[in-house]
């Protein structure tokens, strides 16, 4: 009974590893393709605007928090509570501007989006999220003083791309080759800052929607269960192919010997 049981145990050791195994590259995966979801979705803000970075689960599921890296000073506890899987900045300053990622308690980290927060009048409008290829992305010049739409110039890494008479610009059928440092101005107004347009490769799995959803709804939890499964399965099989047999013949085995020394 003894060795039975020893086998047993073996047995179902083998089994947490795999499942940990299992479970650390599911994660690992997820945390490489994810990013923070920022409302509005945008990346860049004007004083006193309020913006929240959101790293939940639309599962309820919480693991992940808030982390970041400014480009002044450390978010204070009044400004935010990076212990936790969402934070709202209400009003935002200058000071506030700088990477956002979300990351869990094993270090685990999601790809980082950075946020500008401007004193001037102008910000441009681009998607916080990567923008899939073949999709079409809007890119808008806001002036903060005036709620019309007005003549505005719009820049990528520094070159001038076209003049918009109603202030926003639309790149239809993105590449990777759209992928870069975007601005925009408006004369009288000024200019905004930089921010960087994501282009991501579509796969199969995914579909473009006009609305994103949380980067963490994408994670193929169906997946994923089904590798446990099928790998739970292989371990049982593999231990009534070949451990039992060879428990049964070793406790045989004990069983001849105690009887020839008796």
């Amino acid at each position: 009974m003894e060795v039975i049981a020893l086998c047993i145990r073996l047995m179902l050791g083998v089994l947490v590893l795999l499942v940990a195994q299992v479970h650390h590259s599911y994660f690992a995966q997820k945390a490489d393709a994810a990013f923070p979801r920022i409302v509005p979705d945008r990346l860049q803000f004007i004083e006193y605007e309020t913006v929240s970075v959101h790293c939940e689960e639309n599962d309820g599921f919480t693991r992940w928090r808030v982390k970041t890296k400014l480009n002044k000073i450390n978010l204070t506890n009044s400004d935010c509570n990076t212990s936790a899987p969402s934070c709202t900045i209400n009003p935002t300053f200058e000071r506030h501007r700088g990477e956002y990622w979300c990351e869990d308690e094993e270090g685990e980290k999601s790809d980082a989006v950075n946020i500008s927060v401007t004193a001037g009048s102008v910000i441009l409008g681009s998607p916080a999220h990567p923008v899939l290829e073949g999709d079409d992305v809007i890119l808008y010049c806001k002036n903060k003083k005036t709620q019309t739409q007005q003549i505005a110039d719009f820049y990528k890494d520094g070159s001038h791309l076209r003049t918009q008479y109603m202030g926003n610009m639309t790149i239809q059928n993105v590449s990777k080759s759209d992928e870069g440092l975007y601005k925009c101005s408006i004369s009288g107004a000024g200019e905004s800052p930089e921010s960087w347009l994501k282009i991501s490769k579509q796969t199969s799995n995914e579909k473009t929607t006009d609305s994103p959803q949380s980067p963490y709804s994408r994670s193929p939890h169906l997946l994923t269960l089904l590798l446990i499964i099928v790998g739970a399965l292989l371990v049982a099989l593999l231990w009534l192919a070949v451990g039992l047999p060879l428990c049964r013949k070793h406790k045989g085995k004990k069983t001849t010997f105690q009887l020839i020394t008796s």
